[in-house]
């Protein structure tokens, strides 16, 4: 016995019910997901804070290191004379007053004959001395004073504010202890430290060891042994950073009124920054720390909490529960630092109070929407039964097309009959969807068998190209002749593609991507595809000088082929298949493509290409380069043409490549020397511009040779 079938009236009141379930169950994922949208972001804003504070106190620690790298230098070049006490305190006292964050810098200097059985230095008895440019007082504007110091002798130069190098006299301190037998010295000199920067923690400056301890400074210093050109040591330098200077951190803010806390603390949870003016420094165990006057709660559970346990990351984040009240918190190591970290805190209520408004209006927004619904449900159910008999007969037209119709079922007859319909109608669509390139139609009409969704991975050589100047041609042209122009380009560069062998994946506006090696395996695909450059520059430049052009302006095409293995095959839904290539291969191919603008070139293939096409084409290095979303360097080669060719910037491009080989070896002046003979080629202008900006700002010791690009 057939089973009875459902009214519409019945149906239409389940579905009423059911809206209003999957409306309530809407507002609670809604919630749920505004929550931890606003959490997610909570954790991002707190992460910048961090990253915002360890730069500040990395700018800071940096004008330490700056300072004895400038001295170092400059002795290295001759400008300081290491042997002349007053050329060595003009330079001391330059760096001093160029940096108001330093405290002092100081030389001490000796002449060592050797090491002992324990690494430490032996020095010669005579030629030991220290020299010391320091602030007197705890602010940056304070007097500027100078401290000469030789075994059994002391004295000081007393500058007024805001004096001269020469201005003050010379006062008489008395004795002094041989400034080399200080820990700092035998330290960085030592054999094992083999001339390494040593930070200290914070602690008091040794300059100020005479003083009562409410006058003495609390500084960061680095210490590190200088030598001459011939490995001869010269003495130690010790530059010392206000810890004034850090305390700032604690006042950062990200906007008026804004909640989070910020500090810097040690990995036993003891706080390195004052919280308030009324803190104070407390010599805990052998380390100098901030004892707070007042601190406040979440801060104090951050600080003992599992967060700075060592066997975390150097990013950390968590939350807290402080008197009822939810706290997130977040711990950046600081690199480079005697194991401090970055610590942010802020209420949770400062991002979520306006989630319970939403609540309210959610709950508004489901009863209207109801309402709405059932008003509308009403209206509809009218119209629906007098329009079926429509529907209805227009699906049957559509059964004409011979394609068999995938079963369906429903409770209702008539949306049976316009389910059949529009299924029959989904079919016919997907078999006209199922498009795919000749060479692939002919391997499945071959094998009898339907396309089928998955992939296989080969290796492909990948071209993308894109057009220059399309876009102000655009605005020339009506859409019509806009039309027209595009598919006379398209025409011409398919022919081109595909009389190399290659199939054409798909057209992107007026880019055109493209494959070889698939469906059709060929072994020299890689040459197939570097013809296939040559060939579109040839049909393009037809198309150009043809009437169909109708004069308009030629266009410059950029190509990028890269070579690789990748995921090929049948991708998409089972009622749409596109038949493509996947995989980071792919969007290097169409980095490449982008590369070109940025060195002024037409065409950019990968090293991959050129060591299986370089018997048969002309290249040119250009450069190796770290595309957008990757962190390794690849080289990449302009595609010049093929041997016999007529290649205009041959001679420019071999010029290049020596300069490119000075560069690497950041030789950018001789670089820029060789460039300088080629001013029309684009990519001798563009290394030509890095390299002086190089020079400008010179790149980290770690700099490789590998550019960034910053741009797709």
């Amino acid at each position: 016995m057939r089973a009875p079938r459902v009214t519409l009236l019945g149906a239409f009141v389940a579905a009423l019910a059911l809206i209003g379930v999957l409306l309530a169950a809407l507002a609670a994922v809604v919630l749920d997901s505004s929550r931890r949208s606003i959490l997610a972001s909570a954790e991002k804003l707190r992460d910048a804070a961090a990253r915002r504070v360890e730069a500040q106190v990395r700018a800071q620690l940096d004008g330490a290191s700056s300072a004895i790298s400038d001295l170092e230098r400059e002795i290295m070049l001759g400008v300081v004379r290491p042997h002349d006490l007053a050329s060595v305190e003009a330079a001391l006292f330059s760096q001093v007053v160029r940096n108001p964050s330093l405290a002092e810098v100081t030389l001490i200097h000796a002449h060592r004959t050797g090491y002992d059985a324990e690494g430490n230095p032996t020095l010669a008895p005579a030629g030991r001395w220290q020299l010391s440019v320091f602030r007197s007082g705890l602010r940056g504007d304070s007097p500027v004073l100078t401290r000469r110091i030789e075994p059994g002798n002391s004295e000081v130069r007393h500058r007024p504010v805001g004096g001269a190098l020469t201005d003050g006299a010379w006062v008489k301190e008395g004795g002094a202890p041989d400034p080399t037998s200080h820990l700092t010295f035998m330290s960085a000199a030592s054999r094992d430290v083999a001339g390494a920067p040593i930070w200290t923690d914070l602690a008091w400056s040794q300059l100020d060891e005479g003083l009562p301890a409410e006058r003495r400074r609390v500084v960061v210093s680095v210490q590190k042994a200088v030598e001459d050109g011939k490995g001869r040591l010269i003495g130690v330098v010790r530059a010392a950073l206000l810890a004034s200077a850090i305390d700032s951190v604690s006042e950062l803010r990200l906007g008026p009124g804004d909640p989070h806390r910020i500090f810097l603390t040690d990995a036993d949870g003891r706080l390195i920054t004052r919280l308030s003016t009324d803190d104070r420094l407390t010599l805990m165990g052998d380390d100098l720390r901030i004892s707070p006057a007042r601190l406040p709660a979440a801060i104090a559970l951050a600080l003992r909490g599992p967060l700075l346990d060592q066997k975390q990351g150097a990013d950390r984040t968590g939350e807290l529960t402080v008197d009822g009240e939810r706290w997130l918190a977040t711990f950046r190591a600081l690199a480079g630092s005697q194991d401090w970290f970055v610590g942010v805190v802020v209420p949770e209520s400062a991002y979520t109070r306006e989630l319970h408004a939403l609540r309210w209006r959610l709950l508004v927004a489901c009863a209207v929407i109801t309402a709405l619904v059932l008003l509308g449900g009403a209206l509809v159910l009218v119209a629906l039964r007098r329009g079926l008999g429509q529907i209805g007969s227009r699906a049957a037209r559509m059964r004409t097309l011979d394609f068999a119709p995938s079963a369906t079922e429903t409770a209702f007859r008539d949306v049976q009959e316009v389910l059949s319909g529009l299924e029959q109608a989904k079919t016919a669509l997907r078999g006209m969807g199922k498009y795919a390139p000749l060479d692939l139609v002919r391997e499945l009409y071959a094998q009898n068998r339907e396309p089928a969704l998955g992939g296989e991975l080969r290796e492909l050589s990948i071209l993308f190209s894109d057009l220059e100047g399309f876009t102000s041609l655009s605005e020339r042209l009506s859409p019509d002749e806009l039309a027209q122009v595009l598919g006379l380009y398209l025409e011409a560069m398919t022919a081109a593609i595909r009389s190399c062998g290659g199939t054409i994946d798909k057209f992107i506006g007026d880019a055109v991507m493209a494959l070889w090696n698939a469906p059709s395996l060929r072994s020299d695909h890689a040459r197939l595809a570097c013809s296939a450059i040559l060939a579109c520059r040839s049909a393009t430049a037809r198309l150009y000088a043809s009437a169909e052009w109708n004069d308009l302006p030629p266009l410059r095409t950029r190509f990028g082929v890269h070579r690789d293995v990748v995921m090929v095959g049948h991708f998409g839904a089972p009622e749409r298949f596109s038949y493509t290539a996947l995989g980071d291969g792919v969007n290097l191919a169409s980095r490449l493509e982008g590369l070109c603008k940025q060195y002024e070139v037409d065409a950019i293939v990968s090293q991959e290409i050129v060591e299986a096409a370089r018997g048969d084409f002309l290249f040119r290095r250009l450069d190796c380069v770290a595309v957008k979303g990757r962190t390794a360097g690849v080289w990449v080669h302009e595609l010049l043409g093929a041997p016999g060719d007529e290649i205009g910037n041959l001679r420019a491009a071999r010029v290049y490549e020596a300069a490119l080989d000075a560069y690497t070896a950041r030789d950018f002046n001789a670089s820029i020397a060789l460039l300088a003979q080629h001013p029309d080629d684009g990519p001798s202008r563009v290394l030509q511009a890095r390299c002086r900006e190089l020079l400008e700002r010179p790149p980290p010791p770690h700099w490789n040779g590998v550019h960034v690009a910053l741009a797709k």
